[in-house]
């Protein structure tokens, strides 16, 4: 009797997932280059890379929670405040804070705020929806000029239009804007009351510029708590050209810092996801989740939204340098710390966890957010979260690798790493749609790849190379018609890591069809 041969090996090739977070169809669907889970790690357009950690910026606020932080910038002076309780500090140099700049605001309203320029000055105007306006000026704080003529309440979120600053109250569907140039003295009321349908109030506003035959015009956007946009055209509800040019309905917003200026576009985030302005003005509210920019994790948006009912800390926000686009969930429970994580060029998502973050902003280039207990951190610097170990997971799509029907024995994984020192991932083998992670790794302690400062012999010593090719085989098992290889990685230094997967290969073999 002939022996039988076992099944040849053959080999698989898997770019890393750039393509993102997904989770918006049926797994055995899922686009290549996709992940089920993506951790902790940001998808760039040529490779998967982890995240950095996060340190200690400034300390020495009221132990209470960073709500807003404040970027001013003037020509080549900048500075920094952050919003804790109702306090202002300057946080500009870092380290332990001085006295507050201002004092005696409400502490639990929310700190909105507009960079406005006139003729004398380039100003900071702050608002909360109960204390008067107060505004920087470059030096210093203050109220004055006062804003006045105000029913019904103070204004809670502020923008500018053609030179001209609006605002809405916390809770009307009235807006009110100044004279041109203006910071305060009298406000005119706009009433919308008559033009929105489904009630709630006006939630914030903006301007937006839409291109048209004749060139590009400024229209002026206002947003309500229901869902209902209005965009109207013309120098101010004075003017006699003041014109509607279009009531859209949407999902409901997710709080005041729900809009995102993307290019020549406007994203506003809502319960059904993030849409478009330029797709709001053509489509009905179902149709808009077609065409949201969250569609890939839909599924996990809307149980983000549920499980964060009636919670206020939604934001959204811009980190140009990285491409990154951050969305800030708030806490559904005690201890957690999730953002929504996109590349904004190429639309891949991914999820951060472990960041303690109430508030976000960038200030020279760097991003920092506000934490729970007082203080602010700088994101995506070292190896660990305040001290805290954390751990990286990519989990990648399921692939059938082009045999749906066999079984497939997968023997050994080799994961493209490149790193700027030396780490140890772990490497799983889920199979057949198991969708629980593995549980993550001990920490990895990076080894030197190089030379060593104060260590090393001077013209002896070989410099450290920026990226080491960590790409190595390890014995990693699966039996199943679908296969993922996941790679998992936690780390503990101090060092900003730079670790990047770039593609995963596979020494597998076929086995006769299932049956």
């Amino acid at each position: 009797m002939t022996k039988r041969r076992p099944p040849p090996s053959q080999t698989a090739f898997l770019p890393a997932p750039t393509a993102g977070w997904y989770v918006g169809d049926n797994l055995s669907t899922a686009p290549p280059g996709t992940a089920y889970i993506l951790d902790n790690a940001f998808p760039q357009q040529d490779y998967v890379r982890m995240r950095a950690g996060s340190l200690a910026y400034a300390t020495g606020m009221v132990s209470a929670a960073v709500t807003s932080l404040i970027p001013y910038v003037n020509g080549t002076s900048s500075k920094f405040f952050a919003s804790c309780s109702g306090n202002i500090y300057d946080i500009t140099s870092g380290g332990v804070v001085g006295a507050p700049v201002q004092v005696g605001l409400n502490t639990t309203a929310l700190v909105e705020y507009i960079q406005f320029t006139n003729a004398g000055a380039t100003w900071l105007i702050c608002v909360n929806g109960v204390d008067p306006a107060f505004m920087f000026n470059g030096t210093s704080w203050q109220t004055s000029p006062a804003i006045t003529g105000l029913t019904g309440g103070n204004l809670a979120f502020v923008w500018p239009f053609k030179s001209a600053l609006y605002g809405v109250q916390a809770a009307s569907l009235a807006a009110w804007y100044l004279a041109t140039n203006a910071i305060g003295g009298a406000a005119t009321k706009f009433d919308l009351s008559g033009i929105f349908k489904y009630g709630g109030y006006l939630l914030c506003g903006t301007s937006w510029s839409i291109s048209s035959n004749s060139g590009l015009y400024e229209t002026n956007v206002f947003i309500t708590s229901e869902g209902e946009v209005a965009m109207y055209d013309g120098l101010n509800p004075a003017d006699t050209a003041w014109t509607l040019k279009g009531l859209y309905k949407i999902a409901k917003p997710l709080g005041r810092r729900c809009i995102m200026k993307a290019g020549g576009d406007i994203a506003i985030m809502t319960e059904d996801g993030i849409v478009p302005m330029s797709q709001v003005m053509t489509l009905d509210q179902i149709a808009l989740q077609n065409v949201a920019v969250t569609k890939p994790i839909a599924p996990a948006w809307k149980n983000a939204v549920i499980a964060r009912q009636g919670l206020s800390g939604w934001q959204i926000t811009t980190w140009p340098l990285q491409s990154m686009g951050i969305i800030n969930l708030p806490k559904a429970t005690a201890g957690d710390a999730t953002q929504f994580i996109a590349n904004v060029r190429s639309g891949a998502w991914g999820r951060y966890l472990g960041w303690d973050a109430n508030c976000f902003a960038v200030y020279n280039n760097n991003l920092y957010y506000g934490t729970s207990d007082g203080r602010v951190m700088q994101a995506e610097v070292g190896g660990q979260d305040d001290g805290k170990n954390y751990t990286m997971t990519i989990f990648p799509s399921y692939t059938d690798l082009k045999s749906p029907a066999n079984t497939k024995h997968v023997k050994m994984v080799r994961p493209r790493l490149q790193a700027s020192y030396g780490v140890t991932p772990k490497v799983t083998v889920k199979v057949d749609f198991d969708t629980v992670a593995p549980l993550a790794p001990t920490a990895s302690v990076p080894a030197s790849t190089g030379a060593l400062w104060d260590v090393a012999l001077w013209d002896v010593a070989v410099w450290p190379p920026t990226l080491v090719d960590l790409s190595a085989w390890t014995d990693a098992q699966g039996f199943g018609a679908v296969v993922s290889p996941v790679l998992q990685l936690t780390l503990s230094t101090s060092i900003t890591p730079d670790v990047r997967l770039n593609s995963t290969e596979l020494l597998y073999e076929v086995g006769a069809p299932m049956g």
